[in-house]
C-alpha cells in the first residue's frame, strides 16, 4: 500500500440423501445487525491512533493489515515496527483479536527493481518465500497475510510483465495452498485493472482471473488518480469502473475497493521568489515550486480528518464536485523567509486541494450493496473523517446478512445397529421466514472424538427443512450447518446424540428337564470379541441376572445356567453398553421346565 506522498478417519457411514428444492434468496429480516464492510490497514508508524479508530468500531470492521513488514529475500523479511510511536506487536495482535478482529498483516517488496520477479520467477527462492510467509502468519499468530508487491507496477517497468506475470500467478497459487492447509488467509493488494473492452488493460501483470481462485481478499487501490497535476483522488466513476471490472473476474464477495483518507493539496502558481528557509531561519522541507514545462507543480498530502481544519485556517471553503464525488478548495498561501544565499525572499502560492469526507466514502460503500462486494478498505484507520463512522454504521445495518436460526431433530434418537434413522435440519431467519434453496452439511462427532466429520449435504425445502437418513455404526453426535453467504450469516444448530445399540439373536431349546443345565447361545452384532452378555430370568416380576459371559469369536456367546423347578419362565439376553455401543436387549422367550 503506498504511503501518500511520503486427516481424520472416516467413519464407516451409509448416508441418503432427501434433497429439496431451490428457491431464491430470502429477503432480510427487521432490524438486521450490523454488516462488516470495513477493512484496511494500520501504519506502523501511528498504530496508536489507528488501533482507537479500529477498537471503537470494530462492530464494522472484519479484518485490519497492520503495515509492518517489507521483504528484502526469499528468506529476510524487515520488521517495520516502531515501538518508540507504536503499540508492540502481539500486544497489537492481542488487542484486535479480543474485539473480534482478524490480523492479516502487509508484506511490502522491498527488493528493488525487478528483484522480487526474478525471486518468483526461480523455483527454489519463490519455495523459500512462502516457507518464509507462511511461517511468519504462524510463529505470530496473524490470520494470514496481506501481499503488497507494487514494484511490478511501479519499478519494474511493463515491459516485464509478460514474464513476471505467469510466476506471479503461479507463487499466489501456492503460497495460497500453504496458508490454507495451516488454517490461514491470503489477501492481496494490486493498483487497478480494466476492462480490455475499454481499450485500457490497467496493470494487469496483477492477474485478477489467474489468482481468483486462491485468494480470499482483492483490496484495490482505487486512489491517487490524480498525482502529478491536481484533481481528485479517486473519482466515483473510476472506483466504480474498477470494481466493476473486478466482480466478473473475482467472487464479489472477496473484492474491496479502497478508500483515501487523506487529500492532496498541489501548488498550481507562484508569484516572488519562493524562500528555502523561514522567516524563524528553519528549513521549510519542501520546495514550492509551480508547474511548468509539462512537469507537476509541488505537492503535499494532509490527512482526510484535518481537511476542514485546513480550509479553515486559509478561509477557505470546501465544495462537493458531484461528478469526481470529491471535495475541493482552494486558497493562497504566503511564504516569508531567506533565500540559499541567505537573502530575504517571498512568494505567494495558489493552492488547490482535494479530498475526500464521509460524504465520499458513503458514496463509495453504496458499492458494496450494489455489486455485493466485500467491502471498501481505508488507506489508512485513524486518518479518517470521525463522522464517516456513523454513516457506515447506519448503512451496514441495511444491508447486514439476515442471522439464521438451526434446529435439528432425529426420527429416533436410539436405533439398533444397521437401523436407518432421519435426521432433519430446520433453518430460519429471525422473523420465521423459512431459510430455502441453501446447501445443508450434516455433520457428526464419535464418542471420545473431537473432529466432527462430513456426512453429507442437502438442499432445504421451500419450507426450510433439508433431511438425510443416516445409518450409523456407533454413538454419535449430530449437526447441521448452513453457510454463510452474502445475504445470510452462518449457522450450525444445537447438537442430538443418536444412541446405536447392539443386535443381538438367541437361540434357546423349546424345553428343558428339572435341574438340567439350561444352555443359551447365540451372537451380537457387530461381532467384536469380549462383549460382555447377561441371561435374565423373570421372577415376579423382577428381571435377575443368573449367567454371564463375554463374546467370543464372530460374536458368538455360550449362556449357561441350572433350570428351575417345573413351569414356563420368561428369560432375556442383554448386553452391556460401552465406549461405542448402547447397551441392548434381545426379545423376550419362554422356557418349558418340565
Amino acid at each position: 500500500m503506498r504511503k501518500p506522498s511520503n486427516a481424520a478417519t472416516a467413519l464407516p457411514l451409509a448416508v441418503f440423501l432427501i434433497v429439496g428444492a431451490l428457491l431464491s434468496p430470502l429477503a432480510h429480516a427487521a432490524d438486521p445487525p450490523v454488516r462488516k464492510i470495513v477493512s484496511g490497514w494500520s501504519p506502523y508508524w501511528a498504530t496508536r491512533d489507528s488501533n482507537a479508530s479500529i477498537t471503537a468500531n470494530a462492530d464494522l470492521i472484519d479484518d485490519v493489515s497492520p503495515f509492518w513488514f517489507s521483504v528484502k529475500s526469499s528468506t529476510q523479511l524487515l520488521d517495520q515496527y516502531t515501538p518508540a510511536n507504536s503499540i508492540p506487536m502481539a500486544t497489537q495482535v492481542a488487542t484486535l483479536h479480543a474485539a473480534g478482529v482478524k490480523v492479516i498483516p502487509t508484506f511490502t517488496d522491498g527488493t528493488g527493481k525487478l528483484t522480487m520477479a526474478g525471486i518468483l520467477a526461480d523455483p527454489a527462492q519463490s519455495a523459500a518465500l512462502i516457507a518464509t510467509l507462511t511461517t511468519s502468519a504462524l510463529v505470530n499468530n496473524f490470520d494470514g497475510i496481506d501481499l503488497d508487491f507494487e514494484g511490478f507496477a511501479f519499478s519494474d517497468g511493463s515491459a516485464s510483465w509478460p514474464t513476471t506475470q505467469p510466476n506471479w500467478t503461479r507463487f499466489v497459487g501456492q503460497l495460497s495452498a500453504s496458508l490454507h492447509l495451516q488454517g490461514k488467509l491470503l489477501s492481496v493488494t494490486t493498483p487497478e485493472l480494466r476492462d480490455p473492452a475499454t481499450g485500457k488493460r490497467g496493470y494487469w501483470v496483477y492477474d485478477w482471473a489467474g489468482i481468483a481462485s486462491s485468494i480470499d481478499r482483492l483490496r484495490i487501490m482505487t486512489y491517487d488518480y490524480s498525482v502529478a497535476f491536481p484533481g481528485p483522488i479517486g473519482p466515483i466513476s473510476w472506483v466504480e469502473a474498477a470494481a466493476k471490472y473486478a466482480v466478473s473476474l473475482i467472487p464479489a464477495s472477496k473484492v474491496f475497493i479502497g478508500i483515501p483518507a487523506y487529500g492532496r493539496d498541489w501548488v498550481t502558481s507562484v508569484t516572488g521568489t519562493c524562500p528555502v528557509r523561514g522567516s524563524d531561519g528553519q528549513a521549510l522541507g519542501v520546495t514550492i515550486r509551480a508547474p511548468q514545462n509539462g512537469q507537476s507543480g509541488s505537492r503535499a498530502t494532509f490527512v482526510a480528518n484535518y481537511a476542514q481544519t485546513l480550509a479553515a485556517s486559509y478561509g477557505a471553503t470546501p465544495t462537493w464536485n458531484a461528478t469526481y464525488g470529491e471535495n475541493t478548495f482552494s486558497y493562497v498561501k504566503t511564504y516569508v523567509g531567506t533565500n540559499a544565499s541567505g537573502a530575504s525572499a517571498s512568494c505567494t502560492a495558489q493552492r488547490t486541494a482535494w479530498y475526500q469526507d464521509a460524504r465520499g466514502v458513503q458514496l463509495r460503500a453504496a458499492l458494496v450493496g450494489k455489486y455485493r462486494l466485500g467491502g471498501i478498505a481505508f488507506w489508512a484507520f485513524g486518518n479518517e473523517d470521525p463522522a464517516t463512522w456513523a454513516q457506515l454504521r447506519a448503512y451496514a445495518k441495511t444491508i447486514a446478512p439476515d442471522q439464521v436460526n438451526g434446529t435439528i431433530a432425529l426420527s429416533q434418537p436410539s436405533v439398533g445397529y444397521s437401523s436407518p434413522s432421519i435426521i432433519t435440519a430446520t433453518f430460519q431467519i429471525a422473523d420465521s421466514t423459512p431459510v430455502a434453496g441453501v446447501p445443508i452439511s450434516f455433520q457428526v462427532l464419535k464418542d471420545g472424538d473431537t473432529t466432527w466429520n462430513d456426512i453429507g449435504t442437502a438442499t432445504t425445502s421451500v419450507t426450510g427443512v433439508a433431511q438425510i437418513a443416516l445409518i450409523a455404526s456407533q454413538n454419535l453426535q449430530v449437526r447441521a450447518l448452513s453457510p454463510g453467504s452474502w445475504q445470510q450469516l452462518a449457522a450450525t444448530t444445537p447438537s442430538q446424540q443418536l444412541k446405536v445399540a447392539r443386535l443381538i439373536s438367541v437361540n434357546a431349546p423349546p424345553s428343558i428337564r428339572q435341574n438340567s443345565t439350561l444352555t443359551i447361545t447365540g451372537s451380537v452384532w457387530p461381532t467384536d470379541t469380549g462383549v460382555g452378555v447377561v441371561l435374565q430370568m423373570n421372577s415376579l416380576g423382577k428381571w435377575l441376572n443368573v449367567a454371564s459371559a463375554t463374546s467370543g469369536d464372530g460374536g458368538n456367546f455360550a449362556l449357561s445356567t441350572t433350570a428351575p423347578s417345573p413351569g414356563l419362565f420368561a428369560f432375556r439376553v442383554a448386553v452391556s453398553a460401552d465406549s461405542k455401543l448402547d447397551g441392548a436387549m434381545s426379545r423376550a422367550f419362554t422356557e418349558l421346565v418340565r
